[in-house]
């Protein structure tokens, strides 16, 4: 974390990256260290290859990340990715090199592949918002109201409100502190959790419709397609949001539980979940994806019923 730290030190304009699809982790690891460099007199620009959802609308410094689109070539000393697995998953036009010539790379997935110069991965890490806290420290900056609010979203949406077992007691002793920075627990989770659309609900409705179970793997599965989301008037941001995936998981028996959706351009997205006894991270590498090993995803060139089948035929492999 020291060379972490002089990296950042070292670089007077740092660009910095959410991954596809940001969610709290992404969002709430990467401003706090974006605000913290800002204050220590650093320009700092953070940049998304897509929307970010309504849930994390209110946090501290969402106004200031910009589209890849707007992000010039060659103007930045260092570029800067937290919770980004691989380069891919930034969403840049063009290769990350091509905006500084050194890339920090500070992960908490066991399946990042170790691109970059200087390379922090931390799998015992509750979520890269642990790392984060960890290089504000390095950097002598002072957490405040502000950057415990980035930083508990960030941990809170990773361990999916502290119930999975990535937690660890360090995970519980950063949330203490950051708590006692003056914030107020119920009222982030109403932001998080509880500002969902109606479209939201009618779309978790379609999906627990779709609810397929096969007992006999231990395996229970939603499945949607583009037409589902228009119908509903819902992105599929707010699939995740809505964490329809873990309805499955929830059920007795079921020991992997996934939700595949299309995109409407020949592509299906994997979410998938473990309760312990299946390493998911290892299926979705297998599918070109990553994660953890009881929460991991991918994306492949199929329809729904080819990308059903490769399912299936991993969870029986497994």
């Amino acid at each position: 974390m020291r060379e972490v730290a002089q990296a950042l030190r070292a670089a007077p304009r740092i660009l910095m990256s959410l991954h596809q699809e940001p969610d709290g982790d992404s969002i709430g690891s990467t401003l706090a260290v974006a605000l913290g460099l800002r204050r220590l007199g650093h320009e700092v620009m953070v940049a998304t290859p897509g929307p970010i959802p309504r849930a994390y609308d209110f946090m501290p410094g969402v106004d200031t990340v910009v589209p890849w689109a707007s992000v010039p070539e060659g103007l930045f000393d260092l570029v800067a990715l937290y919770d980004c697995a691989d380069e891919r998953r930034a969403g840049a036009p063009r290769p990350i090199r091509s905006y500084g010539p050194k890339v920090l790379n500070v992960d908490h997935h066991a399946t990042n592949d170790r691109f970059g110069d200087i390379v922090f991965v931390e799998p015992l890490a509750a979520a890269s918002a642990e790392l984060a806290y960890r290089t504000l420290e390095e950097l002598g900056v002072t957490v405040d109201r502000d950057l415990a609010m980035l930083l508990y979203v960030g941990l809170e949406t990773d361990t999916g409100g502290f119930r999975y077992a990535t937690t660890t007691p360090a995970s519980l002793r950063l949330a203490a502190r950051l708590l006692e920075a003056g914030l107020d627990p119920g009222e982030i989770s109403q932001f998080v959790y509880e500002r969902q659309p109606v479209g939201g609900l009618k779309l978790l409705g379609v999906a627990l419709d779709s609810l397929t179970v096969r007992a006999d793997l231990g395996l229970a599965y939603f499945m949607l397609c583009d037409e589902d989301f228009k119908r509903t008037g819902t992105t599929v941001p707010d699939a995740e949001t809505i964490g329809i995936v873990d309805y499955a998981r929830r059920l007795d028996g079921v020991e992997v539980a996934a939700l595949l959706r299309s995109d409407g351009q020949g592509n299906v997205k994997f979410s998938l979940r473990s309760k312990g006894r299946v390493n998911v991270s290892t299926l979705a590498a297998r599918l070109g994806g990553g994660g953890h090993e009881r929460a991991a995803g991918a994306t492949i060139a199929a329809d729904l019923p080819t990308a059903e089948a490769a399912l299936l035929r991993l969870v029986a492999e497994a």
